[in-house]
């Protein structure tokens, strides 16, 4: 009987498809530790000024208990000064600092506590200026020019290889972007993955990267490809995850905690998507279940009311086609005590109830979601055939109905 109800109300795999994310990276980070010059001691509460040099732009942060300073939001493509600064030491600078997340380590000398300003740097000179540690105005000695311009000529050519690599990361995202649009995922996937390599911090990358392998894994499901189609779609878990732990850094950030929190729901998604295929096609109870919780997760964190509502929808009806219809039938339980009028949850814990015998409460389930969706709804005609079915095979009670005079006709056995 089971069998049959699944057969009649339970649709085939339809092609499954996910729009391509467009989002830019733009942003870097640049993160450190301030330690009492010649020791491990960390300087608490340091006050590092972090200035752009290229356009205007000021980005102050403090050192934490551990001495540890990090800001994961500033201009990606941007050069950047460290004014460093403590009560009880003296100040110094780095110059030439990118964005590229490589932890910096700044020590500082007993001194008067002052602070270094941009003019101060400015009228160093250059061997001053590529000496981290040493005071400004200080005169060089011979020795000290020499090794100051040999450690400015080895920033220089950091530097430019970090441009050059951003530049060709910016170039095989763009590329991978496009290659996604025309559905050539096979082609965006490499794109993706190269331009992640380059730059592992930048979590639309990774995310793009995720969209990709879902999506070809979808075309290759489609296609019978089920081994390959398998591995993209664990991939595609593997990828967003990636970008979740990246975004993570953001949320306390007040100045991009509200973005990174719409961010981190859409990733969520994306995730939950993909451990759900696996749940649901290919019998992994433990990625459906994973699906199931960054469903309910997105759903407590999104602002938007019909995300709230599907996405516990799609968390329930993941454990029914991965055969855990027990589970699932208490996960709609639980979303109809809130939204009795959910037709998606009552159609779906119909379907449910049969699966695991309980078959009278299937056909008043089914009943219920008969009564409140719209007639346009194709199911509406299906739910009312395994009614029917449910009451002539098992003996059951017709569903009482909300609508007067709907009341269906038991037939004699």
């Amino acid at each position: 009987m089971k069998a049959g109800l699944r057969k009649r109300a339970v649709a085939v795999l339809a092609l499954l498809a996910f729009g391509a994310a467009s989002v830019v990276a733009q942003v870097g980070r640049i993160e450190g530790d301030v330690k009492k010059q010649g020791t491990t001691e960390p300087v608490v509460n340091a006050t590092v000024e972090i200035v752009r040099t290229d356009i205007k732009g000021t980005y102050p942060v403090k050192t934490d208990k551990k001495g540890h300073f990090l800001h994961a939001g500033v201009p990606y493509v941007g050069t950047y000064t460290l004014l460093v600064s403590a009560d009880g030491f003296a100040p110094t600078f780095l110059g030439g600092i990118r964005p590229t997340g490589e932890l910096l380590t700044v020590e500082l000398s007993p001194g008067d506590g002052r602070k270094l300003t941009m003019e101060e740097v400015k009228a160093a000179s250059g061997a001053a200026k590529s000496a981290p540690g040493a005071p400004a105005g200080k005169q060089p000695t011979a020795a000290e020019i020499k090794k100051a311009q040999e450690e400015a000529d080895k920033r220089k050519a950091e530097n430019e290889k970090m441009k050059s690599e951003f530049e060709n990361m910016k170039k095989l995202f763009e590329d991978g972007k496009v290659l996604a649009a025309n559905k050539d995922y096979g082609g965006a996937v490499t794109k993706f993955a190269e331009a992640e390599k380059l730059d592992a911090e930048q979590h639309v990358i990774s995310a793009n990267l995720a969209l990709a392998l879902y999506n070809r894994g979808a075309t290759q499901l489609n296609a019978g490809q089920r081994d390959p189609a398998k591995q993209d779609f664990s991939d595609s878990v593997a990828a967003v995850t990636r970008a979740l732990k990246v975004i993570e850094t953001q949320l306390a950030d007040p100045a991009k905690g509200a973005e990174a929190k719409k961010t981190k729901v859409s990733y969520l998604k994306i995730r939950a998507d993909a451990a759900s295929v696996l749940g649901k096609r290919f019998n992994d109870q433990a990625a459906a279940e994973a699906a199931v919780a960054d469903y309910n997760l997105a759903a407590s964190l999104s602002d938007n009311p019909e995300e709230k509502k599907s996405f516990p929808v799609k968390g329930a009806q993941t454990l029914f086609e991965a055969g855990i219809a027990d589970k699932a039938v208490v996960a709609f339980q639980d979303i109809l005590k809130t939204d009795p009028d959910n037709i998606e949850a009552l159609y779906s814990l119909g379907l449910a109830y049969a699966s695991v015998s309980k078959f009278q409460e299937s056909a008043n389930t089914l009943q219920q979601f008969v009564d409140k969706a719209p007639a346009s709804d194709s199911r509406v005609v299906e739910a009312k055939a395994v009614i029917k079915d449910l009451i002539v095979g098992n003996n059951l009670e017709p569903p009482k109905s909300s609508e007067k005079g709907a009341r269906p006709t038991r037939k004699k056995p």
